[in-house]
C-alpha cells in the first residue's frame, strides 16, 4: 500500500483494487491485506455495487491514480481507518470537487480538517487551483470544516450549499 500524505496524526492512503477486493471479502480480509483496522463505518463499507464501481473506474482510468481516487483517512498511531476523502476528478481547467466522510465516532477531533488541509496542499501541487465542495444545508459540521479551510459560500443550489476555495 502506498501512503500518499502524512500529517501530524493521520496517514492518507489511496484506495486500490486490492483494497477493494479485500473489503468485498470481509473486514478480516481487509485487515490482513492492509494491516489496517476498518472503523470508517458506512464510508468504507458501502454497498458492494459501489465498491465495484470504484474498482472498475480505477481499472479503466489508471491515470486518475492517486490524485482522483478515495483516500483512506487513517489514524497514524492506531492504524485505524476512520473515513475517506477524495477529489472527484482530475482537474479540468484547474478545477476539481472534493468530497469526504467520516465515522461520527471521530467527529469533533479535528481529523477531517487535518485531512482536508493535506489534500488541498496536495491538489495544489498537482494542478488544482480551485476546489468546489457541497454540503447539505443542515450539515453545520461539514460547513465549519470547509470554512476553517478557507472555503467561502458561493451559492445555494438544489437544497445544497456550494462552497469554493481558491487553492493558489
Amino acid at each position: 500500500m502506498k501512503t500518499l500524505l502524512e500529517t501530524e496524526r493521520l496517514i492518507l492512503i489511496p484506495i486500490d483494487a486490492e483494497i477493494i477486493d479485500a473489503l468485498l471479502e470481509s473486514n478480516d480480509c481487509f485487515n490482513h491485506v492492509s494491516g489496517l483496522i476498518n472503523d470508517a463505518g458506512e464510508y468504507l463499507n458501502p454497498h458492494p455495487q459501489y465498491l465495484l464501481k470504484i474498482r472498475d473506474r480505477l481499472l479503466a482510468h489508471p491515470e486518475e491514480y492517486p490524485l482522483a481516487v478515495d483516500q483512506l483517512i487513517v489514524i497514524r498511531d492506531t492504524r485505524t481507518v476512520i473515513g475517506t476523502i477524495y477529489f472527484k476528478s482530475l482537474p479540468l481547467n484547474g478545477v476539481s470537487e472534493i468530497g469526504y466522510g467520516m465515522n461520527p465516532v471521530y467527529w469533533g477531533k479535528g481529523y477531517m480538517s487535518e485531512a482536508l488541509k493535506a489534500m488541498l496542499r496536495y491538489g495544489g501541487e498537482n494542478g488544482i487551483s480551485e476546489v468546489i465542495a457541497d454540503t447539505t444545508m443542515d450539515n453545520i459540521r461539514s460547513q465549519n470544516v470547509l470554512k476553517r479551510n478557507g472555503f467561502v459560500l458561493k451559492e445555494e443550489k438544489d437544497g445544497k450549499l456550494i462552497f469554493i476555495r481558491d487553492n493558489t
